[in-house]
């Protein structure tokens, strides 16, 4: 080499292959099937059914489990990828591993629909981001870099482009408004992605500029990050991962605070049921009852006559104001449980979500003291109250049919326990409500507002009794996993 001149190629190592810079990509390779792995896992889990060393074991289990499935694809990958004879760079899998221990919380937070996933996806792209550059500095060939002479223009950007110079930070802006606008319409996880996102272009950037010189590389270990930061880093991952465990305790640690439903004040009939309960019985569902006892019974104004072909209708219309429960469950259940919990609270103000992946249904039952018939009124109003807050339709079905008299059956001595009469369908509406976009929806303010609903009853039901109202609530796919803010005000009956 001339005096004078740079080297315009890496310098031969010891064994004879030229060094060259190892790729990072794996990285994300491997921390997506980690994430996959660990979403499948989380989904069998059931809240309240594990005590407290059984959530310190289950912790570790699951950081254990995402470190090796994230390390074993990154080592493989380079297996795959490096020329034979070179090991795979191992500050580079472990760097992997360390981001890999955020997974776990971002997994479960996302499951139990909890506002921190947004801190668990801050914390796992921002340390994606950080050691990604780290290692792509750290792992390069160390090639001496010419002496940069001085711009004789002021407040230039030193040959770099304009546009080059401000992509970043727009990029930046853009994934910062994104993730406060998409927390504002109630899209966390989304929300949680680009808040992560934003952190790992700053962590990347971050880190850029600390690229070390030749000399500092040859004098310096690589090792991405020392023995007493990693440790710091395993520790606060086991600990908000511990977290997002929380609502898996059978006994909640904030003394009577429902996680699931985020109301407090059990009965002492769901207490005991909740003991009676045991871990086996999985998700076993939720009775919501009345905030107080019903103290009106809904009478019949008008008897069919002796003349079935004649019927009687009502004058004026007649309220039938709703005070039974709601249920929640989950497919292939038909109801709740006997062992389900028993609680008091309101539909509107109490939240209710699936313990997993699947959906969860809702159901609305009022009971009459009398059998009415449909041939009194032409139509059934059904008034409700809608306090979501969340994207996407929601739709009711009214059903209606006649409960079994088991005293008659006994009397008779036909049957100890009468067969339940098949129900009748009576239409589906759309709440309009929920079909509009958040800011627009009339409940914007935060104070619910009433709708009427109108089914049309056929003609051809006539003479058909019944003395029990059901409210299926259908929900778009993209938010089933959560029940509906709906309350039942009241049926009206329609001359």
């Amino acid at each position: 080499m001339r005096a004078g001149e740079f080297p315009t190629s890496p310098e031969p190592i010891a064994d004879g292959v030229a060094a060259q810079a190892t790729p990072v990509w794996p990285m994300v390779v491997g921390l997506a099937i980690a994430a996959w792995v660990l979403d499948f896992l989380v989904s069998w889990l059931r809240r309240g059914s594990m005590g407290r060393v059984g959530l310190v074991v289950l912790t570790s289990m699951l950081l254990f489990t995402a470190v090796m499935v994230c390390g074993f694809v990154v080592r493989t990958v380079y297996a795959r990828l490096l020329p034979r004879g070179r090991i795979p760079a191992a500050p580079v899998v472990r760097a992997a591993c360390l981001t890999a221990l955020w997974i776990p919380a971002w997994v479960l937070f996302v499951e139990t629909s909890s506002l921190l996933m947004i801190a668990a996806g801050v914390m796992c792209l921002l340390s994606l981001g950080y050691f990604l550059k780290r290692c792509e500095v750290e792992m390069g060939p160390a090639t001496v870099q010419p002496t940069r002479r001085e711009s004789w223009m002021p407040f230039m950007f030193e040959g770099t482009p304009l546009v080059r110079a401000l992509l970043p930070s727009l990029l930046l802006v853009l994934l910062f408004d994104a993730a406060i606008g998409l927390a504002a319409n109630y899209r966390f996880i989304l929300s949680s992605v680009m808040a992560g996102a934003f952190a790992g272009v700053l962590a990347w950037r971050a880190a850029a500029r600390r690229r070390l010189t030749p000399t500092a590389l040859a004098a310096t270990p690589r090792a991405v990050v020392s023995s007493g930061r990693q440790g710091v880093i395993v520790a606060a991952a086991f600990v908000f991962t511990a977290i997002a465990m929380l609502p898996f305790l059978r006994v909640s640690p904030l003394g009577g605070f429902s996680m699931a439903f985020g109301k407090k004040g059990e009965t002492k009939k769901s207490a005991a049921v909740k003991e009676a309960a045991s871990p086996s019985d999985g998700y076993v569902g939720i009775i919501l009852l009345p905030m107080t006892d019903p103290q009106r019974k809904i009478v019949a104004p008008v008897k069919r006559t002796l003349v079935p072909n004649f019927g009687v209708r009502i004058a004026e219309p007649m309220e039938i104001p709703f005070d039974g429960q709601y249920w929640y469950f989950k497919a292939p259940e038909k109801k709740p449980r006997p062992t389900a919990k028993v609680v008091r609270g309101s539909s509107t103000k109490t939240q209710v979500s699936s313990s997993d992946s699947r959906p969860l249904l809702m159901e609305a039952h009022q009971k009459l003291a009398e059998p009415l018939d449909l041939g009194c009124c032409s139509a059934m109003d059904l008034v409700v109250e809608n306090a979501d807050r969340m994207e996407g339709a929601i739709a009711l079905e009214l059903w209606v049919k006649k409960l079994p008299d088991v005293k008659a059956a006994a009397k008779q001595r036909v049957n100890a326990v009468a067969p339940e009469q098949a129900p009748h369908y009576l239409g589906t509406v759309v709440i309009p409500s929920s079909e509009l976009p958040l800011v627009q929806r009339p409940n914007a303010s935060g104070k619910p507002v009433e709708e009427k609903l109108r089914f049309p009853i056929p003609e051809a039901m006539d003479g058909t009794t019944f003395d029990e109202i059901t409210v299926v609530v259908k929900q778009a796919p993209e938010r089933a996993r959560m029940g509906a803010k709906v309350a039942i005000r009241k049926f009206v009956l329609e001359p």
